[in-house]
């Protein structure tokens, strides 16, 4: 199982980087430690794959572009392919210990086109009023759901047959998950909202541009729209402002280059657009309550 203590973004297409995914298959699964993750959260990102989560411990806050909901020890869920979404840890330090699957519908698909895909799984993954899908302990019927989903990561993934029992328990999930989501049968593809789509461009942009000077005008110019749409765009889909998303990537690049490199401050904060290493640490102290040589050593050398 990766341990994950950030996003990682593609540089091409700006979705979330899933180390270990392939298309022999297309599975990663994961343990996240939220108090490593800058400020406790994974900021808005998406990728193809569906995520499929279990919370072990703690408490934490999912966000789509339109529901929120605090998901709590013993409790779990999927977010659909290629839905934007944020996570926030409602507690500091280690209080946050979340397991997650993130794979490919073809996984349980089967057969291109066949029977299995077009009833059970492109309805779901098609459906984009299924942003994030919620399996609640205290409902009964959904108890045998979260049941085989913990114990899926309990598999041992050096055995033989482990892709095979893998696969098998992900599709029984997925039957639960469709039958609860209930799609309309024949169910055609939405296209995103135009509000979406711009956005993506506009994160695309900041996500490759953040060492650089960057402005709202800059920002609407790149998903060619206003930068009334712009800051529209921001506070529907992200409740954020261009700025305040901007500053975050930039934070958690920073971050990233304080426990992976020995880059000095004044380096780090010059390659992630601060400018000066003052500015740096103004902006990470009132995040984190650490200046960057604190943080360092706090999260530097410690064992996920």
């Amino acid at each position: 199982m990766l341990h994950v203590t950030g996003i990682d973004l593609n540089p091409d297409s700006r979705e979330e980087h899933l180390p270990g995914y392939t298309p022999n298959f297309p599975h990663i699964a994961s343990l996240v430690q939220g108090a490593r993750y800058f400020g406790g959260k994974a900021s808005w990102h998406w990728h193809e794959s569906v995520e499929l989560f279990y919370v072990r411990k703690g408490a934490i806050l999912y966000r789509t572009p339109h529901c929120e909901h605090v998901m709590r020890a013993g409790s779990g869920g999927m977010v659909n392919s290629n839905v934007l979404h944020s996570t926030q840890i409602l507690k500091p330090e280690a209080d946050l210990e979340l397991v997650l699957h993130l794979f490919s519908p073809a996984l349980v698909a089967g057969v291109p086109g066949g029977t299995v895909e077009e009833q059970y799984v492109r309805p779901l993954v098609q459906d984009k009023e299924k942003e994030l899908i919620l399996l609640d302990p205290a409902d009964a019927a959904q108890t045998e759901t979260l049941t085989m989903l913990r114990k899926t990561f309990d598999l041992d993934e050096t055995a033989y047959g482990y892709e095979l029992r893998l696969q098998a328990a992900l599709s029984e999930i997925w039957a639960h998950l469709a039958a609860q989501a209930h799609p309309r049968p024949g169910t055609e593809e939405k296209a995103a909202t135009a509000a979406q789509k711009k956005l993506k461009q506009m994160m695309v942009y900041v996500n490759a541009h953040y060492a650089e000077k960057i402005t709202v005008p800059m920002l609407a110019a790149a998903a060619y729209c206003s930068e009334r749409e712009c800051y529209r765009a921001f506070q529907s889909c992200l409740h954020t402002s261009p700025t305040d998303y901007i500053r975050t990537v930039r934070l958690q690049s920073a971050c990233k280059m304080l426990l992976e490199t020995d880059r000095t401050v004044t380096d780090i904060a010059q390659s992630c657009g601060f400018g000066t290493s003052s500015y740096f640490g103004m902006q990470l102290h009132a995040e984190t309550g650490c200046t960057p040589t604190e943080y360092r050593a706090k999260w530097q050398n410690v064992d996920t």
